[in-house]
């Protein structure tokens, strides 16, 4: 009999023992409640609430692998255990094992379908492994669990924005703010979300909220320094640029943004600094290193090999990809029906689509099928003028990369062309995957890329003369030009020559600000105290800007151009921007970067353009036009000869007016301003690819 009582009393002993543990446990005396739930399981080994809340103990001290035995030990015991279900799936998340935590969570669902932190729990394992669109289901589900669950709808919000659908991705953030107003993380994301869908007047707000909440986070002075430069309001944005780099000297980040900021303000060199110094700090940074490549095109001492150099070094952290390809199973007929594919974000009205469009609305399709790949963000007319034609149109934006590729291969797509180069949203990662069996790029920046995996470059003898084409990767395939001249609607007819009323010449460019350099400004000035009576036009939407005006009167005046000599105009919309040519009689060409489909703009109104090509590519641009149409006296091969030629043609009105009345007409008939024929040269050089890939073999 006396065996009874004393198992009684030592079961009471263990139960006090495990309520002495929860209550240690509950009070944050780890280390002793620890002591305890060794001695109870010491004596018990499968008491299963004690080996839950030991393994509990163990993920707060930070120790998962020893917690989940413990775990796993429990629900041995009690296998619909949901608060040992939802420890263990904590231990498997800390662990790096997401697979596994999901199986939890799902049996955990099952048990609590009601339960919002169960939903928003599994929403976060599913991002875990990169299954976005289930982890937005579990999201949307633990807030209709529970409508003020913050943290779901801020991860909601997040995964919305990864696939660029931003309006949603708003609501979702405001949502958060309105539970919890100083939210920063919410502040900013909605602030990159609006900056992405243009609306950079509220984002600013939204940036301002959160600096006044921290006022010294670089980040957010980085966020809200990029939306100023967006509205034009760069001095403040260098203030916070410089800001942010005094509080974190070694941001990448912020010597990235602040080169792209000295790229639109005309200080190229800095800009090259920038984006040097953020690649010492983060040479994985690839936009910094594709930025820099841009820049390098404003950098008047900067040489083609040098250039080409830069791209192939980029172009190196992607060769592994190109290696990784699988071949092709297009079928090796040279002359079959062939599969285009066009890939780019600027499918609207932008400078490089009027170079690209003809040759996607005037397709031969009997011989091409013309698939376009479009990032496009803000559709337009154009776009509905280039879906309009036949192509296949797929929506791309928020595509990955890898996503993207293998779609392109599920197409069957025998030549894709980029139409991006090295500019902003251009998707060349996707190209050194290899998606297509001939690749080319062409159009948008024609200065070859560095990546073997793109075969060809589309340009001309002028472009890319033959002695600089061993220095890209891309072998060179010549046009009658590097752009062909399309115009979806009607333009403006060129008028007389405006000197013949005015009496006096007015030069101009319509070139971006970026272009328009202090050595720039100083050459024009030359020109004008050679026609003491001439005026200069400047046109770019950063001219509304005083900030941007007054340096460049400044060093105009520094040569003698008094202010009111200078005129400055913004941008308008396309018939008002062609009709701004009537009032210029002689366009001057910009140096080191020179004008593409600005040149042939201003042929096209009748303006004669005055050129000095040099030494690298992005200088050559006019020069390959003027060249292609027979108008080379415009081609000077030196400042002296700028100069003169400039101020030859102001000298005789009767010549420049006659030269006026040529130019639409000569652009009109060429292989370049007719974009039938220009189609047919392109889809000419698309055949000869393509026989020489099928020949391979």
């Amino acid at each position: 009999m006396g065996a009874w009582p004393d198992r009684a009393r030592a079961m009471a002993q263990l139960d006090e023992d495990f309520r002495r543990a929860t209550e240690l446990h509950r009070r944050g005396d780890l280390a002793a409640a620890e002591r305890l739930y060794q001695s109870v399981l010491t004596q018990a080994p499968l008491r299963s609430d004690a080996l839950h809340l030991f393994g509990l103990l163990r993920l707060q001290q930070g120790r998962p692998a020893d917690a989940l035995p413990l775990l796993e030990r429990a629900l041995a015991a009690e296998p619909r255990s949901p608060e040992a279900l939802a420890n263990a799936a904590g231990a498997l998340i800390a662990l790096g094992r997401p697979a596994e935590a999901l199986q939890k969570l799902d049996a955990l669902v099952a048990l609590r379908p009601a339960d919002a932190a169960v939903a928003y729990n599994r929403g976060v394992v599913l991002e875990a492994l990169r299954r976005d669109d289930e982890a937005a289901l579990s999201y949307r589900q633990a807030l209709r669990n529970f409508a003020n669950h913050g943290p779901a709808q801020f991860n909601l919000g997040n995964l919305l924005a990864k696939a660029a659908r931003y309006d949603e991705a708003v609501a979702c953030y405001d949502k958060v703010l309105a539970l919890a107003p100083g939210h920063r993380d919410a502040l900013n994301n909605a602030g990159n979300a609006l900056a992405k869908l243009g609306r950079h007047a509220e984002a600013l707000s939204r940036f301002d909220r959160a600096l006044a909440r921290q006022p010294n986070d670089p980040r957010t002075l980085l966020n809200r320094a990029s939306a100023l430069k967006e509205l034009r309001r760069y001095g403040e944005a260098l203030a916070d640029y410089q800001r942010a780099l005094e509080l974190d000297p070694n941001s990448a980040d912020a010597h990235y943004n602040l080169g792209n900021a000295l790229i639109d303000l005309g200080r190229p060199e800095e800009a090259v600094q920038n984006f040097r110094r953020a690649l010492a700090l983060a040479p994985d940074l690839a936009d910094a290193h594709t930025s820099l490549i841009f820049a390098l095109n404003f950098v008047a001492a900067s040489t083609a090999a040098e250039q080409q150099a830069e791209r192939a070094a980029w172009a190196k952290r992607y060769a592994a990809l190109s290696a990784a390809a699988p071949p092709h199973p297009n079928g090796r007929d040279p002359e079959r029906r062939l599969r285009v594919g066009y890939v780019s974000p600027y499918f609207r009205g932008q400078a490089a689509t009027y170079a690209f469009g003809g040759v996607i609305v005037h397709h031969d399709r009997d011989r091409f099928e013309v698939l376009c790949y479009s990032d496009t963000q803000s559709e337009d007319d154009v776009t509905e003028r280039l879906k309009g034609s036949g192509c296949v149109w797929r929506r791309t934006e928020g595509m990955s990369d890898e996503v993207l590729a293998a779609l392109i291969r599920d197409d069957g797509i025998d030549i894709l062309v980029d139409l991006v180069g090295h500019m902003k949203g251009h998707r060349l990662p996707l190209f050194a995957r290899k998606p297509a069996p001939v690749q080319v790029t062409a159009w948008g920046e024609p200065t070859g890329t560095g990546l073997r995996g793109i075969d060809y470059l589309l340009a001309d003898p002028v472009l890319v003369p033959e002695a600089e084409r061993a220095l890209l990767a891309e072998r060179v395939f010549d046009l009658p030009n590097f752009l062909g001249f399309w115009t979806p609607v009607p333009l403006p007819e060129p008028g007389p020559l405006a000197a013949r009323g005015r009496g006096a010449v007015t030069f101009g460019s319509f070139n971006r600000f970026a272009k328009v350099l202090p050595a720039v400004l100083r050459a024009w000035a030359q020109i004008l105290r050679a026609v003491p009576d001439a005026r200069l036009v400047l046109k770019d939407r950063l001219f509304d800007a005083a900030s941007q005006r007054t340096p460049m009167l400044a060093v105009l005046a520094q040569e003698g151009i008094a202010p009111e000599r200078v005129s400055f105009l913004d941008q308008a919309d396309r018939a008002a921007h062609f009709a701004a040519y009537r009032e210029i009689d002689i366009a001057l060409d910009p140096f080191p970067h020179g004008g593409g489909m600005t040149t042939l703009d201003a042929l096209w109104m009748g303006v004669p353009v005055v050129t000095m090509p040099g030494r690298t590519i992005s200088s050559r641009l006019a020069a390959a036009s003027l060249t292609a149409l027979g108008l080379t006296d415009l081609v000077a091969p030196d400042l002296d000869r700028y100069v003169s030629r400039a101020k030859m043609l102001a000298a005789d009105l009767e010549a420049l007016a006659g030269l006026r009345a040529s130019l639409r007409p000569r652009l009109q008939n060429s292989a370049i301003g007719d974009p039938v024929r220009y189609t047919r040269a392109v889809e000419t050089a698309y055949r000869e690819m393509w026989r020489r890939w099928c020949a391979a073999l």
